[in-house]
C-alpha cells in the first residue's frame, strides 16, 4: 500500500498491528464498487484490487491519489491511557480494567480493533466507531477515577483504627481494589472512586462509634518487677478482643531490708578465714592454681609479664586488644603458678559506697572466676596500695570480707592468699590485724537493705463495645495471673542456720533475676514473686541454697554432729550420752549461759557454758567440758579437742596389722623393723577430702597408696595437705639432682609425670624417697587415700590434668595429683 508522506503518519501505526488488515478487508467486503485482497506482510499491508477476470497490484489499476486517500480517511488509530491502578495484563484485575474487558468482548465482531496493552488502549477501525468507543471508555475511566475523600474523624478514633481494625482496613482495601484505605487514613482521609464512596465511608464510620474508655490499674506487685517488658503482651491481647490499649507506665521504687541471721556463725567463719593467708613476698613466685594481677596497675601488669615470658606477654597483648573489662585467664609460662588471671579494677569514687563496692567486685570475679575454673588455690596483691596511695584500711577490710563473703557464699575448697611487698611491712600488719579479726569468728555486714525499681502499670480499654472491653478487661487479668507467680514457704526452720553471706546472697541472686524476696528469719518465711519462669528459677535456687547451707553446716559443725565431753582426767575424755548431748547443745545454741540436768542417779550438774565448767550440786566437784564438732568424722577415731592429732595405735589392733600387712606386701622385704604406725586425725583436712570424695563425679576411685619423705617433712604435710605450694620440701621433690645421679636416675621423678603431688602404689618405691634420719636412721612413710578419678600419663609440662581428667599417672603404680583435697594422709609409718 502506497502513500504519500501527507498519509503516512496514519498509515505507520497500522502496519504494526496485524488486525489492521481485518478490518481494511471488511471496509471492501462492504463497498459493492471496490474490489480488495488485504493481507499482512513484513514490509507492511498489501492491498490488492481483483475483478473477476483477472487480478493485477494496485499501482497499474487506474486509482489516483484522490481514490486513495478516500480510503486512508474512513480509518483512524487512536491511543487511550489508563490510571497506574488499572493493569490490563495482571491476573488480578481491577473493576476499571474488567469493564473495559468487557467492552471488548461487546465490540469484537465490529469494525473496530481494540488492543491491550499494560495500562494503554489502542482503537483502529472507522472514524465513527472508534469515536463511539473512545466515548465509552472514557465513560468508564471516569465512573471508576479515584478522588480523595475527607472523613470527620478525631485523632484518637484514626489511631484506634488503625491499631484495631489493620487487617479489615486491608481486606476493605482488597475488596475495593481501586480504593487506597490504610495510607491515606493516617491524614483522616481515604482514596477510591466516587461510586464506592458512600460505602466505603459507611463502613469505616461503623467502626469508629467509641464507648466510653475503661481504666484499668494492675496493682499486683509482683507484676510491677515484670512490667516494663510487658506493654507489647497486653496491647496484643487488646486487639485480640478489638480493643485499644493505652498504657501509662508509673515508675516507682521500694527498699525491702534484707533480715539479719539469727546467730553469727563463728566456726563457719573460723573456717572460712583460715583459708585466707596474708603473705610477705613477689607475687610472681606464688605457687598456687591462679596468680590474679590487676591491669589498672601498669607496674604491676608490666613485671608479671617480663617474668612469665615473651610468649605470655604475646599473649597477653593479643587478648587485651579484644577486651579489657572481662576477667582473662592465660598461661602463666615461666612462672611458677598454674595460670594467670589479669583483671581490671573499675575504680569507681562517685561515692564512699561506689569505692567500697569497686574494691569488692575486683575480689567476687576473680574468686567467682577461680570458682568456675575449679582452681583449689589463688593469690591476689593488695591493690590500691602502691601508687593510688588508698586507705589501706578500707583496702584490707573490703578484700578480706569480700575474701570471706565469696568462701561462705560458694561452700567451695579454694585457698585465698593475700600477698604483700616485703617491704611494705605498715600494709601487711594491716592486712594480718584484719585477718585475725575474722579467724576470731567476726564477719560484719555490708548489706542491710536492697531497692526494686518497680513499674506501676495504668491501661485505658478503648472500643466500640461495653461487652468487648469486659472481655478485654477479664483477659488482662488472666494475663498478668499467669504470667506471675508467688511461691510462699512457711515453717522454714532452717532459715535459721543460713549464715549472713547466704542471706546476702540469695537477696541478690533475686533482685538480678526480678524476683521479689520477702523473707522473715524468725519464723522460717520465705516469699518469691515475679515471672514464673524466674520465680521458678528463684525457687530451685532456693533449694539449692538450703541443700548448701545444709552441707555447709556439717563443715562447719554446728548444726548437726555435735559432740559434748567431761574430762574424766588427763587427756581422757567421756562423751555425754547422745540424749543428753542434744539438750546441752541445745542450751547452748540458744544462748544460754547455764543449763541443769541430773544423770541417770539423780545426781544434780550444773554445766557452766561462759567457763565450760560442770559442777555437781552435790559435791561441788568441777570438771572440764568441751564442745567436739565430729562432723562426720571416721567413728574409730579418738576424741580430740585440736584439730590435729596423731595417735600412735596398738601392734596388737586389727587396724594396725592391716596398715603393717599392707604396707610389707610391696615392701619387698626392705624393711627391717616398723617402729610404729600412727593415725593422722586432721579434721579439716579429712572433711575436705571426704567432701570432694562425696562430690567427684566418678564413684569408686579410691586407692590406698604411699609417699614417702624426710623427717622435716612429716609436720608440715599432717598440718598443711599435700599442697603443691610445698612442693620443694616433700620427699618426691627434695630429691636432688645429686641424689638422682648416685641412685642412675635419668630424670627428676617429682615432675616426670606433672608439677603435682605424687604417690605410688608399691611401698618399695616410696621407699627410696624416705630418707633416714640423720639422727636415729628412721624412715617415714605416709599410707594415703587418693581419689585418682579419671586418670591420663603425664609428662613434665603438666600443671594440671588434661580437660576430663582428674590425676596424671605412669600407666602402672605412680599417681599424681593437683588438689589439696584430692589425697588425705591417714597413716604414717615409722620404720627402719
Amino acid at each position: 500500500m502506497s502513500s504519500t508522506s501527507e498519509h503516512e503518519k496514519y498509515t505507520r501505526v497500522w502496519i504494526k498491528y496485524p488486525e489492521c488488515a481485518r478490518i481494511i478487508q471488511r471496509y471492501s467486503d462492504e463497498n459493492e464498487h471496490l474490489h480488495i485482497l488485504c493481507n499482512y506482510e513484513a514490509i507492511g499491508l498489501i492491498i490488492i484490487y481483483f475483478n473477476k477476470d483477472k487480478a493485477t497490484e494496485l499501482h497499474n489499476l487506474c486509482i489516483t491519489s484522490v481514490t486513495l486517500d478516500k480510503i486512508i480517511t474512513k480509518f483512524i488509530l487512536i491511543d487511550i491511557s489508563l490510571p497506574s491502578i488499572s493493569d490490563l495484563t495482571i491476573t488480578d484485575k481491577s473493576n476499571l480494567a474488567q469493564d473495559i474487558l468487557r467492552l471488548k468482548d461487546q465490540i469484537q465482531s465490529e469494525n473496530i480493533l481494540l488492543i491491550l496493552e499494560q495500562r494503554c488502549i489502542h482503537l483502529f477501525g472507522f472514524i465513527d466507531f472508534v469515536r463511539v468507543v473512545e466515548k465509552q471508555i472514557e465513560e468508564i475511566k471516569t465512573k471508576y477515577a479515584s478522588s480523595t475523600f475527607k472523613l470527620s474523624l478525631e485523632s484518637k478514633q484514626i489511631n484506634f483504627l488503625l491499631d484495631v481494625y489493620y487487617e479489615e482496613l486491608k481486606a476493605l482495601e482488597t475488596n475495593f481494589q481501586d480504593a487506597a484505605i490504610i495510607e491515606p487514613l493516617r491524614n483522616g482521609e481515604f482514596t477510591a472512586p466516587s461510586y464506592v464512596h458512600d460505602r466505603i465511608e459507611k463502613e469505616i464510620m461503623a467502626l469508629t462509634s467509641l464507648c466510653m474508655p475503661i481504666n484499668f490499674e494492675i496493682q499486683e506487685e509482683a507484676f510491677g518487677v515484670i512490667a516494663h517488658n510487658e506493654c507489647t503482651n497486653l496491647k496484643n491481647i487488646g486487639r485480640q478482643y478489638k480493643c485499644q490499649i493505652e498504657i501509662e507506665k508509673k515508675p516507682t521504687s521500694k527498699i525491702y531490708e534484707i533480715p539479719k541471721a539469727l546467730a553469727q556463725d563463728h566456726i563457719s567463719n573460723k573456717l572460712t578465714a583460715a583459708a585466707i593467708r596474708i603473705l610477705k613476698g613477689d607475687l610472681a613466685e606464688q605457687k598456687v592454681d591462679l596468680v590474679v594481677v590487676s591491669s589498672t596497675s601498669l607496674y604491676l601488669c608490666d613485671g608479671i609479664l617480663k617474668k612469665a615470658g615473651e610468649s605470655v606477654k604475646k599473649e597477653y597483648n593479643a587478648a587485651a586488644n579484644r577486651s579489657s573489662l572481662e576477667p582473662l585467664e592465660i598461661d602463666s609460662g615461666q612462672l611458677l603458678c598454674r595460670k594467670l588471671l589479669f583483671l581490671t579494677w573499675q575504680i569507681n569514687q562517685t561515692s564512699q559506697e561506689a569505692f567500697y563496692q569497686s574494691i569488692r567486685n575486683f575480689v567476687s570475679k576473680a574468686v567467682q572466676h577461680a570458682i568456675k575454673a575449679h582452681h583449689t588455690s589463688i593469690a591476689f596483691p593488695a591493690i590500691g596500695c602502691g601508687k593510688y596511695n588508698f586507705d589501706k584500711n578500707i583496702v584490707a577490710n573490703e578484700m578480706l570480707i569480700e575474701a570471706q563473703t565469696q568462701l561462705l557464699s560458694a561452700n567451695v575448697l579454694l585457698q585465698i592468699n593475700f600477698v604483700i611487698l616485703p617491704t611494705e611491712n605498715d600494709v601487711f600488719n594491716i592486712f594480718q590485724a584484719k585477718l585475725e579479726s575474722l579467724q576470731k569468728g567476726n564477719v560484719e555486714i555490708n548489706d542491710t537493705q536492697i531497692e526494686y525499681n518497680l513499674t506501676t502499670i495504668t491501661t485505658t480499654i478503648i472500643s466500640n463495645s461495653t461487652d468487648k472491653q469486659e472481655e478485654c478487661k477479664k483477659a488482662l487479668n488472666s494475663h498478668v495471673n499467669k504470667s506471675i507467680l508467688v511461691r510462699e514457704h512457711c515453717q522454714q526452720h532452717v532459715l535459721k542456720k543460713w549464715t549472713q553471706p547466704a542471706i546476702n546472697a540469695f537477696y541478690k541472686y533475686c533482685f538480678h533475676q526480678h524476683v521479689v524476696l520477702d523473707m522473715n528469719i524468725l519464723i522460717g518465711y520465705c516469699k518469691l514473686s515475679g515471672s514464673k519462669e524466674s520465680v521458678t528459677e528463684a525457687e530451685n535456687e532456693y533449694y539449692r541454697e538450703q541443700t548448701k547451707q545444709s552441707e555447709q553446716a556439717r563443715l562447719m559443725a554446728i548444726a548437726r554432729d555435735i559432740i559434748w565431753a567431761f574430762e574424766k582426767d588427763d587427756k581422757n575424755w567421756e562423751k555425754y550420752v547422745p540424749e543428753l548431748n542434744a539438750l546441752i547443745e541445745d542450751a547452748f545454741i540458744s544462748k544460754l549461759q547455764t543449763f541443769k540436768y541430773s544423770d541417770n542417779k539423780s545426781v544434780e550438774y550444773v554445766i557452766d557454758f561462759t567457763q565450760n565448767i560442770e559442777t555437781c550440786v552435790n559435791t561441788q566437784l568441777q570438771r572440764q567440758i568441751i564442745r567436739h564438732a565430729d562432723a562426720g568424722l571416721p567413728p574409730h577415731w579418738m576424741l580430740q579437742t585440736e584439730n590435729v592429732a596423731r595417735f600412735s595405735l596398738d601392734e596388737n589392733s586389727n587396724e594396725y596389722k592391716d596398715i603393717g600387712a599392707l604396707f610389707h606386701t610391696t615392701m619387698a622385704n626392705k624393711c627391717i623393723v616398723i617402729l610404729r604406725i600412727e593415725r593422722i586425725q586432721n579434721k579439716q583436712w579429712y572433711t575436705q577430702y571426704n567432701s570432694y570424695k562425696r562430690f567427684s563425679p566418678k564413684k569408686d576411685t579410691e586407692k590406698k597408696l604411699f609417699h614417702g619423705c624426710r623427717q622435716k617433712s612429716v609436720d608440715l604435710i599432717v598440718n598443711s595437705f599435700f599442697n603443691r605450694s610445698f612442693a620443694g620440701v616433700n620427699g618426691w621433690f627434695a630429691f636432688t639432682l645429686r641424689n638422682l645421679c648416685k641412685n642412675k636416675m635419668s630424670l627428676f621423678a617429682g615432675v616426670l609425670y606433672g608439677q603435682g603431688a605424687y604417690f605410688s602404689a608399691k611401698a618399695s618405691y616410696s621407699h627410696g624417697y624416705a630418707m633416714p634420719s640423720t639422727q636415729n636412721g628412721e624412715r617415714y612413710m605416709f599410707v594415703v587415700s587418693v581419689i585418682v578419678g579419671n586418670s591420663t600419663r603425664g609428662n613434665t609440662n603438666m600443671k594440671i590434668p588434661p580437660p576430663g581428667f582428674d590425676s596424671t599417672t605412669d600407666g602402672d603404680h605412680i599417681f599424681v595429683t593437683y588438689r589439696d583435697d584430692q589425697a588425705y594422709a591417714e597413716y604414717l609409718i615409722v620404720y627402719k
